[in-house]
């Protein structure tokens, strides 16, 4: 009786597995509002020494919300596992869209990582080691990030053409969301305004490929018909 229930234990967790997505961005909205809401942040053109305070008084909402979005963006590759599961269901052996749409989805996420790591290493050094943190060095700390949010918006606009392509030739979701993700990709291509596709663009267009994903079902059943 084990063995006949193991299989189907296994299936119910790759029929729930898409919905990490979601778990993906409401943990990243938690880490957001614990940096913005509970610490001080300063603004881009802060001085050195205002940067450095915030370093110093606010390690602790800097380094919950940052572990908190860091869970989320794990989460977010086990959603992206999901979606290859299913676009190379469909593309056969070579699943090389499949692989495109991972890659670019993993990269993203080592981005997004590493958008804050260089604020939690100056809040570390700030509070926990004996070595002073200069204000400038500070300064350079919080804005070593910016390359790597840039690095996320193109890394996410591979991962957005990849699925585009893999739902307009084989339909796996609705064609609409081919349309959004190509749309969504040439924003986060646009240095000015890729912020806004990086912030708020990918994380809804995560949620709804998530939930789309999970409705649809799991894609050995299709491969087995």
């Amino acid at each position: 009786m084990d063995a006949e229930r193991r299989p189907s234990r296994l299936e119910a967790g790759e029929r729930w597995a898409p919905l990490t997505g979601v778990a993906a961005v409401v943990l990243w909205a938690i880490g957001f509002l614990v940096i913005e809401g509970f610490g001080d942040s300063p603004s881009d053109d802060a001085a050195p020494a205002e940067i450095l305070r915030y370093f110093e008084e606010d390690e602790g909402s800097l380094f919950l919300g940052g572990l908190i979005f860091m869970l989320g963006t794990l989460f977010f590759v086990w959603f992206a596992g999901s979606l290859r599961s299913t676009i190379a269901a469909l593309e056969g052996a070579s699943a090389r869209l499949a692989s495109i749409a991972f890659a670019g989805a993993v990269m993203k996420a080592v981005f997004d990582i590493a958008l804050l790591a260089p604020q939690l290493a100056g809040a570390f050094v700030a509070n926990e080691t004996d070595a002073p943190l200069a204000p400038e060095a500070a300064q350079a700390l919080w804005h070593a990030g910016f390359g790597f949010f840039v690095a996320a918006e193109y890394s996410g606009a591979l991962l957005l053409v990849a699925t585009a392509i893999a739902i307009l030739r084989w339909r796996l979701l609705p064609a609409w969301l081919a349309w959004a993700s190509l749309a969504l990709a040439l924003i986060l291509l646009i240095p000015p305004i890729g912020w806004l596709g990086l912030l708020i663009g990918i994380p809804l267009w995560t949620l709804a490929t998530s939930v789309l994903l999970y409705l649809r079902g799991l894609p050995a059943r299709e491969t087995a018909a």
